[in-house]
């Protein structure tokens, strides 16, 4: 076989998948590549460190404003900046890279066995472990796959769980049994040790080889009675006694190398210690003899376990660990001045006013390295890096305020990448906030424009209105200076504040932007500007418009490779269908927007596809599965730190109460949600209140007359007002919600938002007429309701009708 091996780093400094790039470059030594898998895989491929150029970087960040840029948002030359022409995706370079690598190991493996080692993914970052998954999931023939990972560490769970879907030979490593634990035990001491002290040993560490060793050298040095004791609960302490036994410049040293990482070259602890070659090379060989360091390669050391440098770094005062980060950024500056992970890494824990610039370029330049291998989160975090660094630098007048939001929109993009939708709200408020402080219009246009990713996710909470943004981007809008790129951001981010409000500004907005954007001719623009159309206009009526943007918007994507605009495309035909009630069609889009997330790891895009498949349960009759889909949904969302989690569980968790008939059971839940969402729920908690016989406490947690928005939920909210007003025999608001409820007849409740279905609104109608007194009007709703039913392959929502039919008494 082929064998290659990487190791995932398990300290910082190392350039995102590092693993995957020293195994890869292994295997095409072996297996050279092709000029096109050379091309596709050379942001993986090529780098750090290995003295390897990282390729041409700029002092600014990705995606971000130069320092060039105009007051309304483009170059000098009128180039609109971070993202704005119709250049390659980011999801789509993510999806090519771990498709290339598919291609060139199944190339490699046909004309020969290969086999991969991946060791301590443990320490694996995410971008290793996605193209692990991707990885794990494709049928790769004669491809050998081997990770090793030490149990309960590092962030696994979902790897692991692709990796279990293969069915994969599993070795764990338990520790040494009593008799191969005196052997190592003697490699150490050179006296005979008892039985008696070897089980004891062999018991307190567990056959841990490591706490073995570490104990056999207490045991040559101090005796059995302080080896027995000390070991494995005081193993740091067993290391820090070791350390005090050696010299002093071997301490010093091994103190550097622990700056530097797991592993250092020699070179670089040389020129960063001060000290001649000689009393280098004299300190770490006491080092290597001692056992604490191996040499992995010529003119490198390594630390013999993950332990020994985790103990010598975490003992370091702050003070001395800021200056040895200091002196390790400037010698490895002048050695490798294009390993810009590490200068980064140390420039940012070295970071003082005297250094802060350094530390904010290497930062800036080490993101755009990591966004050029698609890894968002490792983008994110160093520019969150650049961020803290760029405090610390000296004043600088107004040019300070313009750097932070450039920044910080940078980020914001960043965070959207890797799907933190909570983390870029919270960047663009800030970034808001600042530049409303500095008293620059085009710093604030900078920052509302941001936004560049499209998400389905309301950008506040539910039901509410942030009024003073919605007022800051209409005085925006007034000026009559904008370029139209400008404007049509400006648009976009004026619908998602005014998404599920149902306004005729929105509209406005929303027809304005699409019309700007098919005067610049920007396919990405032109694709912004339809969702944000889509993201305000009337879910339950405007139907037409709907399928006209949904068809144009696949087409933009499917042309020019926009992955993020495709799943929008089909999440509206989704609901498209879910209104006219077109199940084949409804799945079928469904279906296909997962599959489109989930083939390019959208996590909040997985989570609505969750919920959509959750509704089609609810309407199977089959809600424990409709349970867990939601419960998923939920999890991820909360992991991810979204506003709308909460919320969501709540509605979820409601629905499935009130199909069940278990509404009172709930009336905790339904506080809860009264305390959160205020009016938007006191329908539910009056009839949870009705329902557990508090009739005059029901009457006063309704607000009658309240207007429900004309959003997604409106069907679902008005079915529940109904409800409420039947339970409390309000028959006046009854009659006034029978017409109402007309104009959403062909509804299933809910159903516009693709995530939660209760039941045919036809059947609510009939209800209504029922306790009205109006029996041939409730049997026409009924029949209507069963019809709908049916057009929903729902046998329970049919039957339901059809016995509310058969128990109408006779009347008019």
């Amino acid at each position: 076989m082929l064998v290659a091996a990487g190791r995932c780093p398990e300290s910082g400094g190392a350039p995102p998948a590092w693993a995957w790039t020293e195994a890869l470059r292994g295997l095409a030594e072996q297996s050279p590549l092709s000029p096109v898998h050379a091309r596709l895989l050379a942001p993986l491929l090529d780098g750090e460190p290995a003295g390897t150029p990282a390729g041409p970087a700029s002092s600014s960040p990705p995606n971000a404003l130069p320092h060039g840029t105009s007051p309304h948002g483009t170059s000098p030359h009128g180039t609109p900046p971070h993202g704005a022409g119709p250049q390659a995706d980011a999801l789509v370079g993510r999806f090519r890279l771990h498709r290339a690598v598919e291609d060139w190991l199944r190339q490699a493996a046909a004309a020969r066995p290969v086999a991969l080692v991946l060791d301590d993914l443990h320490a694996a970052d995410r971008e290793t472990r996605a193209l692990l998954t991707a990885l794990a999931g494709a049928q790769l023939p004669g491809l050998l796959l081997v990770v090793a990972h030490r149990p309960g560490e590092g962030e696994l769970t979902d790897t692991l769980a692709a990796l279990a879907r293969r069915s994969p030979y599993r070795l764990p490593l338990g520790g040494l049994a009593e008799e191969e634990a005196g052997r190592l035990i003697g490699s150490v001491c050179e006296e005979e040790v008892d039985p008696t002290t070897v089980r004891a040993l062999a018991e307190r560490t567990g056959g841990n080889p490591f706490y073995l060793l570490e104990s056999a050298q207490l045991l040559a040095g101090e005796g059995a009675l302080v080896a027995v004791q000390e070991v494995p609960q005081g193993v740091r302490d067993v290391l820090r006694r070791r350390f005090s036994r050696l010299p002093g410049t071997t301490v010093e040293v091994l103190r550097l190398a622990a700056v530097v990482g797991r592993e250092a070259e020699v070179d670089l602890l040389l020129a960063a210690s001060g000290h001649g070659e000689e009393r280098l090379l004299d300190a770490l060989e006491a080092a290597l003899v001692g056992g604490l360091l191996t040499e992995p390669r010529p003119g490198a050391v390594r630390f013999t376990h993950a332990l020994v440098r985790d103990t010598l770094y975490a003992d370091l005062s702050s003070l001395r660990r800021t200056r040895l980060h200091g002196r390790v950024a400037e010698a490895l500056r002048d050695l490798h001045p294009d390993r810009l992970a590490a200068l980064a890494h140390h420039y940012a824990r070295a970071a003082s006013a005297a250094t802060a610039e350094l530390a904010v370029d290497h930062c800036v330049r080490a993101a755009e390295a990591a966004e050029r291998r698609y890894a968002h989160e490792s983008c994110a975090a160093l520019l969150q890096q650049a961020l803290d660094a760029l405090a610390l630098a000296p004043e600088c007048g107004d040019d300070r305020a313009a750097r932070r939001i450039a920044l910080l929109g940078a980020l914001l993009r960043a965070q959207l990448r890797a799907g933190e939708i909570a983390a870029a709200l919270a960047t663009r408020a800030a970034a808001v906030g600042l530049a409303r402080e500095s008293g620059r219009e085009d710093l604030v246009i900078e920052a509302w424009t941001a936004w560049t990713e499209p998400t389905p996710w309301v950008a506040h909470p539910y039901g509410s209105v942030d009024h003073a943004a919605v007022d800051a981007l209409t005085a925006l809008l007034r000026r009559t200076d904008l370029p139209p790129v400008t404007r049509c951001r400006l648009l976009d981010a004026l619908t998602y504040e005014l998404d599920c409000t149902g306004t005729s500004e929105g509209r406005a907005a929303g027809a304005e932007a699409v019309a700007l954007a098919r005067a610049v001719g920007d396919p990405r623009l032109l694709a912004r500007a339809l969702a944000a159309q889509a993201r305000v206009h009337d879910y339950e009526h405007d139907l037409l418009l709907r399928s006209e943007i949904a068809t144009e918007l696949s087409s933009l994507a499917q042309e020019f490779d926009l992955p993020a605009y495709r799943w929008h495309a089909e999440h509206l035909h989704a609901t498209a269908a879910a209104v006219q009630g077109d199940l084949p069609a409804l799945r079928a889009h469904i279906d296909t927007g997962l599959r489109i997330a989930e083939a390019y790891g959208l996590p909040e895009l997985i989570d609505v596809g969750l919920c959509q498949q959750a509704m089609l349960a609810l309407a199977a009759d089959r809600p424990d599965e409709a349970r867990t889909l939601y419960r998923r949904a939920v999890d991820g969302l909360r992991a991810r730190g979204s506003l709308h989690a909460d919320g969501v569980d709540a509605v979820h968790r409601l629905t499935l109460a009130i199909g069940g008939g278990r509404l009172r059971e709930e009336l905790p839940l339904v506080r809860s949600a009264a305390a959160l969402y205020g009016p938007l729920v006191d329908d539910v908690l009056a009839l949870a209140l009705a329902q557990d016989g508090r009739i005059e406490e029901a009457r006063a947690a309704r607000s009658p007359g309240r207007p429900i928005a004309p959003d997604y939920y409106r069907s679902f909210f008005l079915v529940l007002r109904a409800m409420a007003v039947i339970a409390l025999d309000e028959r006046a608001e009854a009659a006034e919600l029978l017409v109402e409820l007309g104009e959403v007849d062909r509804l299933v409740a809910g159903a516009a938002s693709t995530s939660v279905a209760l039941w045919p609104v036809a059947h609510t109608r009939g209800e209504l007429a029922r306790h009205l007194g109006r029996y041939a009007e409730a049997a026409a709703h009924f029949r209507h309701a069963a019809e709908v039913a049916r057009r929903w392959e729902s046998a329970h929502w049919e039957a339901d009708a059809l016995r509310a039919l058969a128990q109408l008494p006779p009347g008019p």
